[in-house]
């Protein structure tokens, strides 16, 4: 229970009498009186004295004073709802009959007490007052403290307990009430749904203390951006819901985003660290994109993809057409839950050649989905999904062991030294338990683990948290080789490459596809091969289709490469022809 000041001051009594002995008289009858005992030499005092101090217990009060007597100072008393409740004894030497005791009563006193006073019993009439004064008191802070329990598990069942925003309770809430509001009115109100980009790295990098800190920056910011009328959420993690009322004007409205977008962009101070993030926005406004509220979060929270899709640090209005593509998504994600079960997806196979003499090294297990309905589904549609479904875990696993059984399969038939890449994403290396599948895998399956590889993306690079550093090492002291798939198209640097247990780069097909026209490409790919064997590393170039195109990766000394020059992918039974020609 929380404490007031209220609750920890001791109790005190007001003596009032203009004469100072008889003050004195009382306050000595009272020193074993558990209270502070507070003297007034007139009702004007006495009454400055009530309103000042909220632990008054009890009024011992005279009734002949100067200006003011004790009758009009109770009556006073009475009248003030502050005041109106604590008990008034009067002690006085000379109205002493009948009349004047009931004036007392009606004035508000409790006691009427004449002269000479038994000290005796003044002071238990006044012990008894005082214990009935504590059990009222503690009644009072009983109540008092379950009132202020009571407002604040209605706070919190309301609020998010980070940011002191509202949550996902309270938004609700407010777009009921705001499309009713629009409904009688007939205005529209804008539903923004923002989410920030890679701010799990910043969890994942800097710990999440710091990862709170930021969050709650961020809330200050985009509070500071809304009128009362509107309403700032906390959705969940690292996402916020913004409800704009009475939007009328769409140009506003955009500058309105773009000052949100700003304002998420400045950089945020954490000592040490400078921390930069940008935010993802999607906006739905009712009822001219939407006139069913209950779909609201989710067309915002679609068009926000669409905003991440465009390269983050941007914002899109819903459509219809994300409409469509969202239901195909979920139709998607629908079939693919069965795709193992059900037997549709296979391993393509596209061969590895060493570029000074086109000779088979090994091959890149590629993932291929066919369905009876969908038919052939393109991997970077499905494989997103995946991730974004976390299916990615259990497919991820099953092409690892289904290329190792199938490698293995070719290696023994045809008595070929073979290595096969698999691409691993990064959700897979942060899963905990990664480099044990790999491990149980090469065990289980008894193939040597030089004989495998695991393609990993740049961006994976750039996570240089414990738990991903973790996952590489363990990985390569298992003997594994590790390589950066689609190198040059993302953000890797020499610092990231020279830390990361890595043996070969891949440079990207988009790269070898402007050559031998492209001067450029050709620089570039010139300079990457260069780069990766003073790091004393091998280099796969991807995407070869033309004689030209191969000649320029002899006289650059590349080490190995892979397209559709040498093969397309092939399924098992196609690999094993290719492999006998």
């Amino acid at each position: 229970m929380v404490q007031t000041e209220r609750d920890e001051q001791r109790p005190a009594i007001l003596v009032v009498d203009d004469i100072a002995a008889n003050r004195y008289a009382i306050k000595r009858l009272l020193t074993y009186i558990d209270a502070d005992i507070i003297e007034a030499e007139s009702g004007h005092e006495a009454l400055a004295l009530t309103l000042r101090n909220h632990n008054l217990a009890m009024i011992l009060l005279d009734v002949q004073m100067p200006i003011m007597d004790g009758y009009e100072v109770a009556e006073m008393l009475r009248a003030e709802r502050q005041t109106k409740h604590i008990p008034i004894i009067f002690i006085t030497a000379v109205h002493r009959d009948e009349s004047h005791v009931l004036k007392g009563y009606t004035s508000g006193a409790i006691d009427y007490i004449t002269k000479p006073v038994q000290p005796e019993i003044l002071v238990a009439k006044i012990s008894l007052f005082m214990e009935l004064w504590r059990l009222r008191y503690g009644l009072e802070r009983e109540v008092r403290a379950r009132i202020n329990l009571e407002d604040k598990n209605r706070y919190m069942a309301d609020h998010d307990l980070l940011t002191d925003l509202p949550n996902r309770r309270r938004l609700f809430q407010e777009i009921e009430r705001a499309t009713s509001r629009a409904d009688r009115e007939k205005k529209e109100f804008a539903l923004l749904f923002i989410d920030l980009d890679g701010f799990k790295s910043i969890n994942d990098s800097l710990g999440h203390k710091t990862g709170d800190q930021v969050l709650i920056t961020i809330a200050h910011r985009l509070e500071r951006l809304i009128r009362k009328s509107d309403t700032l959420a906390r959705f969940g993690g690292d996402e916020f819901v913004m409800l704009l009322t009475d939007i009328d004007d769409s140009n506003q409205l955009t500058g309105r985003i773009e000052k949100i977008l700003s304002a998420v962009k400045k950089t945020i101070n954490i000592e040490p660290e400078e921390i930069e993030l940008s935010a993802s926005i999607g906006i739905c406004i009712y009822p001219d994109q939407i006139d069913d509220p209950a779909k609201l979060l989710d067309y915002s929270d679609i068009a926000m993809y669409k905003a991440k899709q465009a390269g983050k640090n941007t914002f899109r209005f819903f459509s219809e057409e994300m409409d469509a593509a969202a239901h195909k998504r979920i139709h998607v994600e629908k079939h693919l839950r069965h795709a193992m079960e059900n037997n549709e997806l296979t391993v393509h196979y596209q061969p590895v050649v060493k570029v000074a003499n086109g000779d088979p090294v090994g091959v890149e297990a590629l993932l291929r989905w066919n369905n009876p309905e969908l038919g052939s589904v393109p991997p970077d549609y499905f494989i997103p999904i995946a991730e974004s479904t976390g299916l990615i875990h259990s497919i991820g696993a099953w092409v690892f062991e289904e290329s190792i059984t199938q490698l293995a399969v070719v290696k023994n038939e045809l008595d070929l030294k073979l290595t096969v890449a698999v691409n691993a994403s990064t959700l897979q290396f942060k899963n905990s338990i990664w480099h044990q599948i790999v491990r149980d895998a090469i065990m289980k399956k008894r193939i040597d683990a030089k004989d495998l590889e695991i393609e990993i993306t740049e961006s994976l690079l750039l996570d240089d948290s414990k738990e991903m550093t973790h996952q590489l090492l363990v990985i390569k002291e298992l003997g594994v080789s590790l390589s950066v798939d689609d190198f040059g198209t993302g953000y890797s640097s020499l610092s990231y490459l020279k830390r990361c247990p890595v043996q070969t780069v891949k440079i990207d097909r988009s790269f070898i596809m402007g050559i031998p026209n492209s001067k450029e490409d050709m620089v570039l790919v010139r300079a990457i091969i260069a780069m990766a064997h003073g790091l004393e590393m091998e280099v796969i170039a991807e995407g070869i289709e033309t004689e030209e195109q191969w000649e320029f990766l002899k006289k650059e000394n590349c080490d190995f490469a892979q397209g559709y020059y040498f093969s397309k992918p092939l399924p098992i039974d196609s690999l094993k022809s290719w492999l006998r020609k």
